[in-house]
Order: structure tokens, then C-alpha cells, then sequence
């Protein structure tokens, strides 16, 4: 019989075993699903209980076909690797969770012990939802640089003779011979060639972008300097705002100018869409290895309004340039927002609020990354 000191040194090293085995599994971003010969869930991993929408405890001896669904492809995936003795894989396919469906790709191989005896099957299942996102932002990413080429030559065309126009207007009203009942017409004149200068302004902006210089940021500092100079003009809209930071959150990896920018933006559009008033909510928080965010830790800014939301068509064209819902709006400043966010490796998005109105939310990679 063992002595009671080489049980406890057995059983320190069984336990140091078991978590580093939890540890491995659970550090897993793939989803992995354990089954029997019969089919039925013995293990779940974090990923895959996140992945699924159910947990581990309560998946417990289910078929597998439960969770993914009879006419799921990938049921015939594991029991073939079963029959066959070798994995199979699946390069696309849907499960269904209690967010909706979500499209994975998927490995069914054996679970073998030590002697080389089957003892179950394994499912791998990966996420493809971040993938296709990328994709998407590739496509994005290759249709704004030729936008942005064609832009930047015709706002470069357009300001010379935009300025010419003015100079010769203001030139004009000098004259002593220039009779004061035309001057209202050249104002207007002037107005609109300001108004013009500054869409071109933006065109430049959007067409040549100046790349971050980053620093080590409070984001919270950031919107209460903000919030500063805005509080006035939110007062007199009837607008009061609403704080909810996280001052534990570490120092964020970014340019402060342009990260100012996006922010004043989010807010001066929660601020318009409440045309009668209303509570502009601006939270941030810490977020740690998120996956909306290539698995970086990352700080996160919310701006929610109480407007009237936004259609399901405007939400999907929010970010391409020249696209606006406000009747004078250029349709540059979320086109900007989003370039400037995704120059320092992080996402933004606009969603439906809870309670009403949207919820635009920004990640940001912190410093130390």
C-alpha cells in the first residue's frame, strides 16, 4: 500500500494533470464535441457550449442530433467516421443556436485510448461567422481604395476652381460699383462654395488617410473631453447624457486625433437622431480576448441613442460612403469612422438598442498588445 505522503504527492499530480487538461481544453477557440459509440454527448468544451447555446451539463448524455438537429449533415459526418476508422471533413454546414444559424466548418474523427480501442468520436467545429466577416472587409477593403482613387481625383479637380469661384464672388461684392440689393445672391453663392469645399474636404479625408501615430490612451479621458465641448449644444437639444465607465479599463493602443473623431461622430449622430430630446447613454468596459476582435483584449465604447432606430437596408449600407439617411449629410463621416477604426486593428458596428434606438459600438485594442 501507498503511504499517506505518496497519495497526497499522487493526487497533487492528478489534480496539477486535470487542471492543465481543463486549461488546454478550455483555451480551445474551435467548439469540441464528445461522443459515444451511440451518439450521445459526453463532453463539451467552453467554445462549443458558447458555439451551441447549451451547456456542458445540460448536454449531458443527449444525442448529438439534439443539439445540431435530425437533418444536421453533420450526424452522417461522425457516424462515417465511425464505420470508416478515419476523420472526415465538413467545409461548410449550419447549426443552430438560440442566436439563429450559424455556419461552421467541421472535423468528426475517433477518440481512441491508449491501446489504440475506440472510445467515442470527436466533433471540431469552427466558427466561420469572423471569417466571412473578414471576407467581407477585404471586398469592402478593395472597393473603397478604387472609390478612393477616383474620389481623390476629382476632389482634387474640383477645389481649384471651387476657390476660384469664391475669390472672384468676394472680389465682386468689393467693387464700389457693386449694387447692395445682389449682395444677399452672392452670399449664397459663397455659402454653397463653402459647402462644397468642405464635401471635398471629407472626399480628401476618406481618399488619402493619414496612418496612426498610436499612443497609450484612456478612452475615458477621450470621451469626457468630448462630452465637454458638446454637454452645451446636447443641453440646449434637450439632451441629458448618461455615464456608465469602467475605470479599471487599460490604456487602449491609439491616435488620439482620429480616435476623437470617431467618437464626436458617434456622438453627434445619437445626439440627431433624438430630435425630441432624450438620454444619450456612453458606456465602455474591458473585454478580455475578444473574438469580434482577432482574440485581443480590448476596450469598448458604446454610444446609444433613443431615436427611432434604423431600417434593416440603412443598417447595411451604413458605412459606405456617400450613403446618408439625413437629408444634408454628406455620407462620409461613419465611411471615415470605420477606415480610422479598422487602421488600429478594431471593429465598430450599429445594432438595434434594447430599449429603442441604435447602439454603436466601438473595440479597440489596448496598448500592450
Amino acid at each position: 500500500m501507498y503511504e499517506r505522503p505518496e497519495v497526497e504527492k499522487l493526487q497533487r499530480a492528478l489534480n496539477k494533470m486535470q487542471a492543465y487538461q481543463e486549461d488546454l481544453l478550455g483555451s480551445l477557440q474551435d467548439g469540441l464535441v464528445v461522443v459515444d459509440r451511440q451518439l450521445r454527448v459526453t463532453f463539451l468544451n467552453p467554445a462549443a457550449e458558447e458555439l451551441l447555446g447549451i451547456s456542458g451539463a445540460t448536454a449531458d448524455g443527449k444525442p448529438l442530433a439534439s443539439l445540431l438537429g435530425d437533418s444536421s449533415p453533420l450526424i452522417p459526418l461522425v457516424a462515417r467516421a465511425f464505420e470508416t476508422g478515419r476523420a472526415h471533413a465538413e467545409h461548410e454546414a449550419s447549426v443552430l443556436n438560440p442566436r439563429g444559424k450559424i455556419s461552421v466548418s467541421a472535423v468528426a474523427s475517433l477518440l481512441a485510448d491508449h491501446s489504440g480501442e475506440t472510445r467515442g468520436g470527436v466533433l471540431l467545429l469552427r466558427d466561420l461567422t469572423r471569417i466571412r466577416e473578414l471576407e467581407d472587409q477585404v471586398r469592402r477593403a478593395e472597393r473603397l481604395t478604387a472609390i478612393g482613387t477616383l474620389v481623390a481625383g476629382i476632389a482634387h479637380e474640383i477645389r481649384n476652381p471651387l476657390m476660384g469661384v469664391r475669390g472672384a464672388t468676394q472680389l465682386l461684392q468689393a467693387e464700389s460699383s457693386f449694387p447692395p440689393a445682389l449682395k444677399e445672391y452672392t452670399d449664397v453663392v459663397i455659402r454653397e462654395v463653402d459647402r462644397l469645399n468642405s464635401l471635398v474636404e471629407g472626399m480628401l479625408a476618406f481618399a488619402q488617410p493619414s496612418p496612426p501615430r498610436l499612443v497609450e490612451c484612456n478612452v475615458n479621458q477621450i470621451m469626457e473631453e468630448i462630452l465637454a465641448l458638446e454637454e452645451p449644444v446636447l443641453v440646449r437639444r434637450g439632451i441629458t447624457v448618461r455615464r456608465i465607465y469602467d475605470p479599471q479599463i487599460p490604456p487602449i493602443a491609439a491616435d488620439p486625433d482620429q480616435i476623437r473623431q470617431v467618437f464626436l461622430n458617434l456622438i453627434r449622430n445619437g445626439a440627431e437622431a433624438m430630435e425630441r430630446g432624450g438620454e444619450l447613454t456612453v458606456e465602455s468596459a474591458y473585454e478580455r480576448r475578444s473574438p469580434r476582435c482577432f482574440g485581443l483584449s480590448v476596450a469598448v465604447v458604446k454610444v446609444i441613442d433613443q431615436g427611432p432606430g434604423l431600417s434593416p437596408e440603412a443598417r447595411e449600407r451604413l458605412f459606405d460612403p456617400f450613403f446618408t439617411t439625413k437629408p444634408t449629410g454628406t455620407g462620409l463621416g461613419l465611411a471615415i469612422c470605420h477606415r480610422i477604426v479598422g487602421d488600429h486593428r478594431g471593429s465598430i458596428e450599429v445594432a438595434d438598442a434594447e430599449e429603442g434606438g441604435c447602439a454603436a459600438t466601438v473595440l479597440l485594442p489596448l496598448g500592450s498588445q
